[in-house]
């Protein structure tokens, strides 16, 4: 096992390769970053000072995880303020050791760090694999360290399966409020006429049915973060009462008049555009800037091409760890195919083909990825183009909404008006369809 040091104070370093040898380590020890980069790729470990002479060792590991080094990282540092630590969490880091520490803490730190990768155990660093660490993504990391640092309302926004839920969970188990639950309110999920009593409970005898008290998400949020997946589609009427939440953090369960308050951190997510549904009328303008005191934008696969080789090399890895295969890698013709692809899936989509490919391969490489999705585009493109070329271009603005209606109305027809048929087929919920269809009429 090879570990590198890097550490600007000799007396520090003479130490720990001292410790590291003394357990059979092979140890590289550096006083500054020149030349690191020639010796990660056959090391296991980086001990990396926060503060060098010239330059902070964050700055050092944030270009290395930008060029694709993904070698696992131990900080050490004698100024162990907030700042530094979010910093490093939001790097990667498997630890932060405070000068002075001793052998046994040393080890122990090692010992964790190198258990850390094979083992696939939850934390940061995975989480920052599942949905890359290009250099766009980067930008969404560093948003995610400031809002590791304050208790700021967060808004994620992007297309459906990006990884909005992964970020929401970072920022929670970066932020002092890690020890508390995470809890998550799935919008869409839920009848809105029962929304109200899933956020902020009821007593008992409140509405027919309830016979007992029971908390809603905001309660058992306490002390931690409650996450509002899809805010967008929530209908206008529910807006106020979730503004009037937000503003005061505080609420009624229903049937009570006894006012509760809620020490929670609250981020929200949606794939819709809220700026344009303000301005159309349909998302309360206040509501949208209670929400977004801190926005993060988490750009589609797409837009990070460089990101798609190292998720299904990681994604492989997972795969042969959860389904018991012995996948070696991925054939060059089959990563170029998936590098053509346009994923409106995202992240999810990769896993899941990824996954697929595994269980089919079970053994050796995969040649080939079963990306259907294109084929059937074909077509529908060719639709598309005839119906651009009809619609005068006076008529555009109007074009999105026209033609989303006629296909939830076309299906409507062929299904007998069943709503939650036509919502299943078109990867939505039944309260997002009757939404979609009460703002589009």
């Amino acid at each position: 096992m090879r570990v590198i040091v890097v550490d600007d104070d000799f007396g520090v370093l003479h130490s720990i390769k001292r410790v590291l040898s003394s357990k059979g380590f092979e140890v590289v020890a550096l006083q500054s970053p020149e030349g690191l980069e020639e010796y990660l790729p056959e090391s296991n470990l980086l001990l990396m000072d926060i503060r060098l002479e010239g330059e902070r060792g964050t700055d050092v590991v944030e270009k290395l995880r930008a060029k694709g080094f993904n070698i696992p990282v131990i900080f050490i540092t004698a100024y162990a303020d907030a700042d530094a630590v979010v910093n490093a969490s939001r790097l990667g880091a498997v630890d932060v050791l405070k000068k002075p520490f001793s052998s046994q803490e040393l080890l122990q730190a090692v010992k964790n760090a190198l258990e850390f990768v094979p083992k696939l155990e939850p934390s940061y660093s995975r989480e920052l694999k599942v949905i890359g660490s290009s250099r766009a993504m980067f930008e969404v990391f560093k948003k995610v360290g400031l809002a590791c640092q304050n208790d700021l309302n967060v808004l994620i926004t992007g297309e459906t399966g990006v990884g909005k839920e992964v970020v929401a969970k970072l920022i929670h188990e970066n932020s002092p409020r890690r020890e508390g639950p995470f809890v998550i309110l799935h919008c869409p999920a839920i009848p809105w006429d029962l929304f109200e009593a899933e956020l902020f409970g009821y007593v008992k005898g409140a509405f027919t049915g309830a016979l007992v008290d029971k908390k809603g998400k905001a309660k058992l949020a306490e002390g931690g973060t409650l996450f509002l997946d899809e805010i967008g589609d929530l209908p206008y009427k529910l807006q106020a009462k979730l503004l009037a939440f937000v503003e005061r953090k505080s609420f009624f369960p229903l049937g009570s008049s006894k006012e509760e308050k809620a020490n929670v951190r609250l981020i929200f997510a949606t794939n819709r555009d809220l700026k344009k549904m303000v301005e159309e009328g349909k998302f309360r303008e206040d509501l949208y800037h209670r929400i977004s005191q801190l926005e993060i934008h988490v750009p589609p696969l797409r837009e990070r091409k460089e990101d798609i080789k190292p998720l299904v090399e990681y994604f492989v890895a997972l795969a042969n760890a959860e389904l018991g295969t012995s996948v070696e890698g991925v054939e060059e013709q089959a990563l170029r195919k998936l590098m053509d692809y346009s994923f409106p899936g995202n992240v999810r989509e990769l896993k899941n083909l990824v996954y697929k490919a595994v269980l089919e391969t079970r053994f050796g490489r995969i040649k080939d990825f079963a990306l259907q999705e294109e084929k059937k585009h074909s077509s529908f493109e060719k639709a598309l183009e005839l119906l651009l070329d009809a619609v005068p271009e006076e008529e555009l603005p109007n074009l999105l909404e026209r033609v989303e209606l006629y296909l939830i109305k076309k299906l409507l027809e062929r299904y007998s008006g069943n709503k939650s048929k036509v919502a299943s087929l078109l990867g939505i919920s039944r309260n997002t369809l009757e939404s979609r269809l009460r703002n589009l009429k």
